[in-house]
C-alpha cells in the first residue's frame, strides 16, 4: 500500500480511531482505579478516602510513578490519623494502607486495564497484558504505555495489506 493509495485515508481514520479509543480507555481505567481506591480506603477507615481515590485516579495517568505519588498522601494520613475502623497502631495501619494500595494496583494492572483496553481496541485481554509486559521490557515505562495502541495500529495496517491482496 502506497501513501497515495485510495485506502490510505480510511486506514488513517481507523488508526486515529484506535488511538482515541485507547486514550478514552485509559481515562476509564483511571476512573475505575480512583473509585476502587476510594472504596478500599473507606473500607479500611482511611480518612479522606474520597480525596485519596481522586488522587489515585488522577495520578494513574502517569505511567510508573503515578501510583507511588498517589500513595504518599495516603501513607501520611495513615501515619498521622490511623484508622477509624481497624483498632491497630498508626504504624501497623500504614502497612495495611501500603498493602491495600498495592492490591488495588495489581487489580488495576492485571484485571481492569486489560479488560477495558481489550474491549476498546478489540484485542484479547491476555494479548493486552502480554503487550504491556513486552513493551515494558523493551522500552520501559514508555514501552508499557504505548505497546497496546501500537499493537492495534499494526493489526490495522496488516489488515489493510491483507485485504488489498
Amino acid at each position: 500500500m502506497t501513501p497515495r493509495s485510495a485506502e490510505t485515508p480510511s486506514l488513517w481514520r481507523r488508526i486515529l480511531y484506535l488511538w482515541v479509543a485507547y486514550l478514552k480507555g485509559q481515562l476509564l481505567v483511571a476512573l475505575l482505579i480512583g473509585l476502587l481506591t476510594w472504596v478500599v480506603s473507606a473500607g479500611i477507615g482511611l480518612e479522606g478516602a474520597a480525596v485519596m481515590g481522586a488522587l489515585a485516579g488522577v495520578f494513574e495517568g502517569i505511567p510508573g510513578l503515578g501510583p507511588l505519588v498517589a500513595m504518599v498522601p495516603a501513607v501520611a494520613m495513615a501515619l498521622w490519623k490511623g484508622s477509624s475502623v481497624i483498632p491497630v497502631s498508626n504504624w501497623a495501619f500504614t502497612l495495611i494502607v501500603i498493602g491495600a494500595y498495592a492490591a488495588v494496583q495489581q487489580i488495576g494492572n492485571l484485571v481492569i486495564q486489560p479488560r477495558v483496553l481489550s474491549e476498546r481496541l478489540q484485542l484479547p485481554p491476555l494479548l493486552v497484558l502480554v503487550a504491556v509486559i513486552a513493551g515494558a521490557s523493551v522500552a520501559g515505562v514508555a514501552g508499557a504505555y504505548l505497546a497496546v495502541p501500537l499493537l492495534a495500529t499494526l493489526r490495522e495496517i496488516l489488515r489493510a495489506l491483507v485485504l488489498r491482496r
